[in-house]
Formats: structure tokens, C-alpha cells, sequence
């Protein structure tokens, strides 16, 4: 059965240095690279602490977790806090922290399919649902958007249509041509969204 959803707001980031002048300075020098990439692309589509967030990445936190491995090779043990800060819900944890929203939040990690699994988890939200992918392998990139159910003037109308699809194509780039409306249609491997009229 198809259902229909609401786009709100959207944001994409390719190899751009974050805007984090919302962040101040002493938290924002914690912050990892995917963090600062995360925090911009949700706050640029965050309207308020009532939703629901889902975070999505194939890779998390490498960084962290590459020093992390380093370090345990060279002193073997590893820094309790460092290694806090490295598991895969780190970023939406740390936003949610940030901006004070106490719902539920998830994250999720699919390989190359974790940007249309991770999404496919806020359709199913019932509520608002705040949106963020983000990755630095291959290349520092994110897409973040404001999903719901609920009519609003200016909000893109999508049709969520279950099915198997044959999916090459980057996720990533298709998605991001999908929220800029450059074309009406983005399929995953097991679901369509369609841009209504």
C-alpha cells in the first residue's frame, strides 16, 4: 500500500567546509569531521525539539575509530571517552544533546545502502522526523530533511511506493537530485519515492 508524505525542509553538503557559527567554539573543537557535518545539515532543517531523528551513515566514525585502533596497537588500551565518542550514534546523540530534543532517535548503518535504509526507517515514523546522512568516505558529504505526515504550505507532497528495484547509481547523488527536484523520482532497492504535483 502506498502512503504519502510531506518534505519540509531539505539540505545537501559535497565536499564543503560546515557552517557551525551556531556552535560555540569550545564544543564545536570536539566535534568530529562527520559531526560537524551532521550538526549543519540538521540544523539547517531543525524547527523545533518535538521530532524524531534518525541518523544514517555507511561509514560513522571513522576517524575516531582508525585513532582508536592506533592507539590500542601503540599503548594498548584505548581512551574510555574517546571511545564514547566513536560508536555510530555519536553525531545524532551529540545533536540531540545540542539543541535539548528529548524524543526518540536511531541510527543506522546499511552499507552502500544506508542512506534509503536509514530513510526508509523516518517514513515509518509516525511523527516528525528529522532526517541526517552523513559520511566522509569517499568524500565529506551529508543530506539532511524535515519528513512528516501532516499537510504544510510549501512542503513537497512524496508518494511512498514499496518495490523492488534495480539499483547501480550512487544513493547519494540520486537522493540529493531528488531533494533539488531535479528529476521525480528516487529509487532504493526496495522502495520508490515520487514527487506528487
Amino acid at each position: 500500500m502506498n502512503e504519502k508524505f510531506f518534505i519540509y525542509k531539505s539540505s545537501y553538503i559535497k565536499n564543503e567546509k560546515p557552517d557551525l557559527s551556531f556552535v560555540p567554539m569550545m564544543a564545536r573543537r570536539k566535534l568530529s569531521t562527520i559531526a560537524r557535518i551532521s550538526f549543519a545539515l540538521l540544523n539547517e532543517c531543525y524547527a523545533g525539539s518535538d521530532v524524531n531523528l534518525v541518523f544514517a551513515s555507511q561509514f560513522g566514525e571513522f576517524d575516531r575509530l582508525e585513532a582508536l585502533i592506533a592507539q590500542y596497537i601503540s599503548e594498548n588500551e584505548v581512551s574510555p571517552i574517546s571511545f564514547g565518542s566513536s560508536v555510530h550514534n555519536a553525531s545524532i546523540g551529540a545533536f540531540s544533546l545540542f539543541k535539548g530534543i528529548k524524543n526518540k532517535y536511531n541510527a543506522v548503518s546499511a552499507g552502500v545502502n544506508s542512506l534509503s535504509n536509514g530513510f526508509l526507517e523516518a517514513v515509518t515514523e509516525d511523527d516528525k522526523t528529522l532526517f541526517c546522512f552523513s559520511d566522509t568516505l569517499p568524500e565529506l558529504r551529508g543530506a539532511s530533511c524535515l519528513i512528516g505526515k501532516v499537510p504544510a504550505e510549501g512542503a513537497d507532497v512524496v508518494e511512498f511506493i514499496p518495490e523492488k528495484n534495480d539499483c547501480l547509481e550512487d544513493e547519494f547523488e540520486k537522493f540529493v537530485r531528488f531533494l533539488k527536484k531535479e528529476c521525480e523520482e528516487f529509487k532504493a532497492p526496495v522502495y520508490t519515492l515520487r514527487r506528487l504535483k
